[in-house]
């Protein structure tokens, strides 16, 4: 079945989960009201059921429908087959599909899966995470996109907490930075595969770092597998700028208090071994999806030739200034790639609404990196874990968003899909722009003392 339209049980089951949830983040909040963390709260919680709808109306209303609804299809009709075949719902839940082929488990009254959505095992897998929810929410798409929105937004608020816990930022940048940007709001909220691998990817990072500052649990650890095996199967090329750069942080941990010698030797090593990773990766790394297959240079070449010339592909295009991609030209564009991800669409190549606010968007962080360059007054601050932790975080944001958005512009094409791809991108660019607006230099008290 075709979902075009919001229906009556739609509203029905997004309102009684709506008031059931406001509720609990309500009661949540007189619980911790005197923490200045939580005036942040529930304006999160709200702006995140809102981003959730706003989605959701223009997917149905504007779009007529799109990877969401195909997503709720998939979840509908895998719930269908439970009704009718536990054994082959289950099955189906923890069998990788067969390209091509449906099983004849699948009849006119389960439906049959959106045949562009089941070939595809990332997307397939979202409609099989979904399914979980749906059963609560009795098939309602807003209600399955609600149960979205809530749970990104728990996961976006411990995140922020996370990081408000060491950071030396001001807790209002980590705000802004982390719970309010309207792109991460808008693409990484509801049923989108954007959602699960970000949400994904907070999950991972807040493990890493918890493991690397000694306060993990078991929870923690399993949490941060469960969150790279989600990565993996939705959006496999982030593992990569995720690994290379805390790969980097941990050898220049380790080997902090050795002698210059071996510590500049060993650092060089890392970062060489960190470069010849990304360099495996362009050249041979078939698990890193839709980013690459044998060689990374010609799936570029298709994808980006493809979005360029392919009248298919509705939207605004941008060009890199390159006939074609190859291992030349790969490294030419690494500049003008990561400059198209930070910073456009600019404002005057909006043509839509969704584009004129991604060109507001952009324009802020143009203003905000001219601060960065303008500022030259240094706040002097004593050397503690926490100011060590930000460095080593900090360090995480340069090289996260750098590696991101090189791949992320070279290969996006389109600036709708542009969009989508950079969303991970943009809350580590601002932490890392918010901690160079107040230039801090770090001094030991120990050795002035």
């Amino acid at each position: 079945m075709k979902y075009t339209e919001f229906t009556l049980s739609d509203y029905v089951f997004f309102i009684a989960y709506l008031v059931l949830f406001s509720l609990i983040a309500i009661a949540i909040y007189f619980k911790h009201e005197k923490n200045p963390e939580y005036r942040y709260f529930l304006p999160h919680f709200f702006w995140k059921v809102f981003m959730g709808f706003l989605m959701a109306f223009v997917y149905i209303y504007t779009y007529g429908g799109g990877d969401t609804t195909a997503y709720w299809q998939g979840s509908y009709i895998l719930n269908n087959l439970f009704y009718e075949s536990p054994g082959a719902y289950f099955t189906e839940l923890f069998n990788p599909v067969i390209k091509g082929h449906i099983p004849n488990y699948y009849n006119a009254r389960t439906g049959i899966p959106p045949v562009w959505i089941y070939n595809e095992p990332n997307s397939w897998f979202v409609c099989k995470l979904s399914s979980l929810f749906s059963f609560f929410t009795f098939n309602s798409y807003l209600g399955l996109n609600l149960f979205y929105s809530v749970i990104t937004s728990i996961i976006s608020w411990k995140f922020f907490r996370f990081l408000n816990s060491f950071l030396t930022i001001q807790t209002k940048y980590i705000a802004y930075a982390v719970l309010f940007i309207p792109t991460v709001g808008f693409w990484c909220t509801g049923i989108m595969k954007d959602s699960v691998a970000y949400s994904s990817l907070l999950v991972v990072i807040m493990g890493l770092f918890k493991i690397l500052q000694r306060k993990y649990t078991f929870m923690t650890i399993v949490s941060t597998l469960i969150g790279i095996w989600f990565i993996f199967v939705t959006r496999s090329f982030l593992l990569m700028p995720i690994a290379v750069p805390f790969f980097i942080i941990l050898i220049f941990r380790l080997n902090s208090t050795q002698p210059f010698v071996i510590k500049f030797v060993t650092r060089m090593v890392g970062v060489a071994i960190a470069i010849l990773s990304i360099g495996f990766f362009i050249n041979d790394a078939a698990l890193f999806g839709e980013f690459s297959s044998d060689n990374l240079t010609a799936t570029a070449n298709t994808i980006y030739l493809d979005f360029q010339n392919n009248s298919g592909y509705t939207g605004k295009r941008y060009d890199l200034g390159i006939s074609e991609v190859n291992s030349v030209t790969m490294i030419s564009v690494i500049p003008n790639a990561i400059l198209t991800t930070l910073y456009r669409p600019f404002l005057w190549e909006a043509d839509n609404a969704l584009m004129l606010i991604n060109g507001v968007e952009s324009s802020i962080f143009i203003l905000l990196t001219i601060g960065i360059i303008r500022r030259k007054k240094q706040t002097v601050l004593p050397v503690s874990k926490n100011s060590i932790y930000t460095k080593d975080f900090m360090l995480f944001c340069v090289l996260f968003m750098l590696i991101l958005a090189y791949f992320v512009g070279l290969t996006s094409g389109l600036y709708g899909v542009l969009a989508r791809l950079k969303a991970p991108v943009l809350p580590f660019f601002l932490l890392f722009v918010f901690s160079q607006l107040r230039r801090v230099k770090y001094i030991n008290i120990l050795e002035h003392s």
